[in-house]
């Protein structure tokens, strides 16, 4: 996170610097390296690790180029905005998923969850320095979502994939709703479009 924030700093169109702000640079890479530390020690063989711990390597200087190119908005391409989207939406659902597989009780897995919930969503909704508040009280609100969902999944007997996915479930409809208040653009339409993809991504995963 420091290493990504040191980054950030040296751009020269940044236009902000409130930590509240940088704050959000410094997620993705972070959470990518916690995600890293707890699964590639599962690799079954020393050479299957070595191809993790290149490819973490990998994924890590892509986010920090997406990121530093999206300082400067106006400037940044639709792929980097893609890519954003993917390795956040990527790292949340592994991180559910890990953090569920660890049958914690609720005061660790769904605090887990919030907090891992509510970073990636800063991250994910980031736009402009202008918006940064917004930003952030959206995130809180979907990280407490998150938290009460997985505290409530603790007393179903449900599979770690499953409940994963559930939580990612709610994750998705919430950042997209949440990213078109922040861009103005959220219609009934739009509301109506995610309540029927959370309908049929649910049927499918209650049919695991």
């Amino acid at each position: 996170m420091a290493g990504a924030d040191t980054v950030i700093r040296t751009h020269p169109l940044l236009s902000s610097r409130k930590l509240g702000y940088l704050a959000t640079f410094w997620v993705l890479p972070g959470l990518l390296v916690i995600l890293a530390t707890q699964t590639l020690g599962l690799a079954p063989s020393p050479l299957t690790w070595a191809g993790g711990l290149i490819g973490v390597g990998l994924l890590l200087w892509l986010t920090l180029l997406t990121e530093f190119r999206q300082v400067a908005p106006e400037n940044s391409s639709l792929w980097n905005r893609l890519w954003q989207q993917f390795i956040g939406y990527a790292i949340a659902l592994l991180f559910f998923i890990v953090i569920y597989q660890s049958r914690s009780r609720s005061l660790i897995s769904a605090t887990s969850v919030t907090l891992v919930g509510g970073m990636i969503a800063l991250a994910l909704l980031r736009y402009t320095p202008q918006q940064i508040s917004k930003t952030w009280l959206f995130a809180i609100i979907i990280g407490l979502s998150l938290g009460q969902v997985t505290w409530a999944l603790n007393y179903w007997r449900i599979g770690a994939l499953n409940a994963g996915l559930l939580v990612f479930l709610l994750f998705y409809v919430l950042i997209g709703t949440a990213q078109q208040q922040l861009l103005g653009t959220l219609t009934r339409r739009t509301l109506a479009e995610f309540g029927a993809i959370a309908a049929i991504a649910l049927a499918v995963i209650l049919n695991l």
